[in-house]
């Protein structure tokens, strides 16, 4: 069979577009899985930009809820005695001696113990559901249990409430003076801090010399803010209307919170 011009012609066009479509097959189509990756990869990273970019405009929000609790936490605190003043004597003697200057007291002898962490309790009332069968029999409706619950809710609460610990420090100090100026002195410790509780007061003497003013046949002022001493009975013995007690308070501590760095 003889090949025209033509046909040749003919040939050669097809022979190079079937090597153009080769070569598209063969070099575009790669690339285009390729574009189709990169697609994918920018979509995945526009994505994780705009997760940061979130996280970024969050920020603010989170730093001012950071500094508001910091405000709270050290406005709260401030009722308990930041911890290095427990620590330091003098601080504590100072007031001690204050109030006993101001009470007309003499203290005889003061002692702190190291701090410890113990639990704080929680003040309450100890229900005791004595009547709880007899409720329930004539509450028809339900409202007698409604009005009990609402009634202990607090209680129930707080009697079910973990106990929290703090740093608990105790302060024992003797005292001597007259019944009213160590009633005095007793007052003069509320305004020592917020956070201290007298846990206990041991008064050696509760008559203060009035006893043994009646047993020697004498007789004493009851309520002299000043000391009166006489001598009577067996001996020329001395009476004073004073007593010596002894007081322990509980001082309760915490440390204060730093100051984060949000900035």
């Amino acid at each position: 069979m003889k090949i025209t011009y033509r046909d040749k012609i003919v040939a050669a066009v097809l022979i190079a577009i079937a090597v153009l479509l080769i070569g598209f097959f063969a070099l575009v189509r790669p690339k285009m899985k390729d574009i189709k990756a990169h697609r994918s990869t920018l979509s995945d990273l526009q994505n994780t930009k705009a997760e940061i970019d979130k996280k970024i405009n969050e920020i603010p929000t989170i730093k001012n809820d950071i500094d508001e609790t910091y405000t709270k936490t050290n406005s709260e605190s401030k009722v308990f005695i930041p911890l290095d003043r427990v620590l330091d004597t003098r601080y504590i003697d100072m007031y001690m001696q204050s109030f006993a200057d101001e009470s007309k007291v003499t203290i005889k002898s003061l002692e702190l113990e190291n701090p410890k962490l113990g639990p704080i309790d929680y003040y309450y009332e100890d229900v005791e559901d004595s009547l709880a069968d007899m409720r329930r029999a004539a509450d028809v409706n339900g409202d007698l249990e409604k009005a009990y619950n609402a009634t202990y809710a607090e209680s129930n609460a707080l009697s079910q409430r973990a106990k929290e610990s703090i740093v608990q420090t105790k302060y024992g100090m003797t005292v001597n003076g007259t019944k009213k100026n160590v009633y005095n002195y007793l007052q003069k410790l509320k305004e020592f801090e917020n956070a201290a509780n007298i846990a206990s007061v041991t008064i050696t003497d509760y008559s203060f010399g009035q006893d043994s003013a009646k047993r020697a046949g004498a007789s004493l002022p009851e309520d002299s803010e000043d000391v009166v001493k006489i001598t009577a009975g067996e001996g020329n013995q001395e009476i004073s209307n004073t007593s010596d007690v002894t007081i322990v308070i509980t001082l309760y501590s915490v440390y204060n919170m730093e100051k984060p760095n949000t900035d």
